[in-house]
Order: structure tokens, then C-alpha cells, then sequence
């Protein structure tokens, strides 16, 4: 039995685990059509032992959803860091970067994401020294080549102890390989509140995009969900070339986030994943704090949720360096996508696809192809965040409470 198999109950989630710990190394992991990681499997190498199979969410006839009962017992805090310098660095109130520090500290490997501009992709990386952690802050709004790092995790696991920072899928992956090993204890995961991962056709022809709007071929640094026009109000992609600010994408319409949040360029597994819907498989899920709390801030705060006493004891240590206030799941998961389930239509989701292989497409074109197809209501909702955009700040916070 191997990842081919076809007793699958669900899709891929791309988290690439099932590569990394084939001891043959007949699984490679690439790019499919539609812009998503996938195994491929060498038959000529695989011995069929089914070690890729039992680390995989498509094969678990038995994944642990958190029921309502203990969604409500679980410990819930909003944190803002109380550095403003470092929370002009970090996407939210700072948590992941502070508690990546103090991790390394106590002598973990870390794993996070990076933005590889060589490559275009994020990627996961290992950091052993805290200087290297710095390259995880920030949001990445794109799948994550993980195989490299989750292969050194496989590979010393018994002698080192990680910590893992990633999406549900990746938490998931990493908890049944270390569960299998009787490792688990040894590790700390943390996670995201998550929505999904758009297809990678939809990153690289923004990306391709934005390189001839600024006439550079290599990029220094990209931010997504950038503060550089305040926390909460914009979704923002800002590029850095030699120092400078070089691209601020249109907080009025970015063709990125237009169809990352359409839910039909998503991942196959995104529309209706259960490890997003459920926090059985980690330590701490973090994500911002959206909601009516924290309407007037521009800064940035995070939503913390601990599921296990390593993660209280963890967020304990570095819980001084923030301003912290006490909350509950209700508060946190009505902004966020947990238990959603995305319904997209399969014959726009194939006609948006085809658009964004098609080298004589814009993005543009993609999300009028989108937008084309949808009803008066989310029409109406595009006009009135344009609308918004013009607005003064304090007015729209106003408007934002009142709805």
C-alpha cells in the first residue's frame, strides 16, 4: 500500500510528509498542473510498507475533532507585543516570533516558513540559532514547500528536540510521524488559524506582474499582509528591493487576495479540511484577532489558543512581553474559517485554472472571469469595499462597529 493508493478518503493537503519519510526515497514531490505540491511516486523504488500512507490525512478513516464542549474549555488570550519595533516586523501582536526565541533558547530546532525569492516559493526552513528565526516573521500567504525541512525532522527526531510551526495539515503530518515514533512528547507544535492555500499559478503571475511593474528581476524581502497602511484595515502585499519599499500593492483591489479569498483557487483539500475545524494535533494555534475588541487598533494583536499544558508553560515564559487580555473560542473562531466548508462551483473553479495557465491572461482577467459569475450580493459587497477605501479610517471603524 503507498500514497497512490486508492483507498484514499480525501485529497491532499500538500503537506508533503509522505515524502519525507520514505527510507527509499520513491516519492518526489513537485508542482501538478493546477499549482499544487504533490507526491509522485517512483514505482521502481517503492516497497510497498505503507509508512507514506499511515503519516496521511487522506488515508485516516479516524481524525480527532475537538468537540464544542472542549472547544470551550480551552485557554484563549489576545497578545500584543510590547515592542512597537518589533511589532512593525511581525504580521499580528508578534506571538510566533517571540515564542520561536524563547523555543531556541530552550534548545529546540525550529521549523518555519520562509519566502524564497530564488525559487518564488515559501518554504519551510530550520532554524537553530535565533537570528535565523527572523526570517519566519510574517504571514505567507502561499502553499509551503516543506519536504527539505520535514526531511531532517524524520531524519533526527530521536536525538533532537523541534519545534514546528506550519498550517493544520503540516501540525497533523508531523504529530502522526512523531505518535508513530513514540516521539511526540519530545516536540511543541504550533499552528494557524487557517483559510486555505491558493493554487501557485495564482503567486507567480502576481509575481511576474509585479517584477515588470518595478523593473527588477530579484526581490529582497515580501511581506505579505503588510502594516505599512496599519493592522486590520487592508490586505497588503509589499515588496522590498535594496532597502526600499519598491511595490504596495492596491488595498482597493488586489487581484491576489481577490482570489484567494473567492475559496475556488484554493487547494482540493482546503473546501472542507478537518484538521483546520479541529485542535487535536497541536500545542497552539495562533491567528489574528479579528472583531469588534480590537477595531480602533492599527498595530496588530494575535489570538492564542492553548490546547496542551507545553503550550500553556510555553506561552507562560514569554507572556511578560506582552499585553495580554482574556478571551474564549466564540470570540476568536467567528472571524476565522474553523468549521467552515467552501462550496465552490467546479466548472468556474476549471475555467479560473485554465485562465491562469494561459500565459495571455492577467490576473485581472481572472477575477473578472470570477466576479462575471456571481450574484448581486457579492457584487454589492466588491462596490462597497472600494466604497470603503476612500473613507477616512474613523469613519469606517464607525461603520465596521455599527455592522
Amino acid at each position: 500500500m503507498n500514497i497512490n493508493d486508492k483507498s484514499a478518503l480525501r485529497e491532499c493537503t500538500s503537506c508533503q510528509m509522505c515524502a519525507a519519510v520514505c527510507a527509499k526515497n520513491a516519492i518526489e514531490i513537485r508542482l501538478n498542473e493546477d499549482g499544487f505540491y504533490r507526491p509522485y511516486l517512483d514505482e521502481d523504488k517503492c516497497v510497498d510498507c505503507g509508512l507514506c500512507t499511515k503519516v496521511c490525512y487522506k488515508f485516516d478513516n479516524d481524525v480527532k475533532v475537538t468537540s464544542v464542549e472542549d472547544i470551550n474549555k480551552i485557554d484563549v488570550h489576545s497578545a500584543q507585543y510590547k515592542s512597537d519595533a518589533i511589532l512593525e516586523k511581525v504580521t499580528s501582536g508578534g506571538v510566533a516570533d517571540a515564542l520561536a526565541k524563547e523555543l531556541i533558547s530552550r534548545g529546540y530546532v525550529c521549523i518555519g516558513v520562509t519566502y524564497n525569492d530564488e525559487l518564488h516559493r515559501a518554504e519551510h526552513k530550520v532554524a537553530y540559532t535565533v537570528s535565523e528565526s527572523d526570517a519566519f516573521r510574517g504571514s505567507k500567504y502561499i502553499q509551503s514547500y516543506s519536504f527539505d525541512a520535514f526531511k531532517t525532522l524524520v531524519k533526527n527526531a530521536r536525538t533532537t528536540k523541534f519545534a514546528i510551526f506550519g498550517l493544520p495539515c503540516h501540525i497533523y503530518a508531523a504529530h502522526k510521524f512523531l505518535s508513530l515514533r513514540k516521539q511526540r512528547e519530545n516536540c511543541i507544535f504550533i499552528d494557524l488559524f487557517c483559510h486555505g492555500c491558493p493554487s501557485m499559478l495564482v503567486w507567480n503571475k502576481y509575481e511576474q506582474n509585479i517584477k515588470k511593474q518595478v523593473n527588477y528581476k530579484k526581490f529582497d524581502d515580501v511581506q505579505f499582509r503588510s502594516k505599512v497602511r496599519g493592522w486590520g484595515t487592508f490586505y497588503v502585499v509589499v515588496v522590498v528591493v535594496d532597502g526600499v519599499k519598491a511595490f504596495i500593492s492596491s488595498p482597493k483591489q488586489d487581484e491576489f487576495y481577490s482570489l484567494f479569498f473567492s475559496d475556488h483557487v484554493l487547494n482540493d483539500a482546503c473546501s472542507d479540511c478537518k484538521l483546520r475545524s479541529t485542535m487535536e494535533y497541536t500545542d497552539i494555534r495562533l491567528g489574528d484577532f479579528w472583531g469588534k475588541r480590537f477595531l480602533n487598533d492599527r498595530k496588530g494583536v494575535s489570538a492564542v489558543a492553548i490546547t496542551s499544558e507545553r503550550g500553556k508553560k510555553l506561552f507562560d515564559a514569554i507572556k511578560g512581553e506582552f499585553k495580554t487580555e482574556d478571551s474564549d473560542m466564540g470570540e476568536v473562531l467567528v472571524k476565522q474559517s474553523y468549521g467552515k466548508i467552501y462550496h465552490p462551483n467546479l466548472d468556474l473553479r476549471n475555467k479560473m485554472l485554465d485562465a491562469l495557465r494561459d500565459d495571455n491572461k492577467n490576473l485581472k482577467d481572472v477575477v473578472d472571469l470570477y466576479y462575471s459569475k456571481q450574484g448581486l450580493t457579492l457584487k454589492a459587497k466588491k462596490l462597497l469595499k472600494t466604497i470603503n477605501w476612500y473613507l477616512p479610517f474613523d469613519l469606517t471603524r464607525l461603520l465596521k462597529r455599527l455592522v
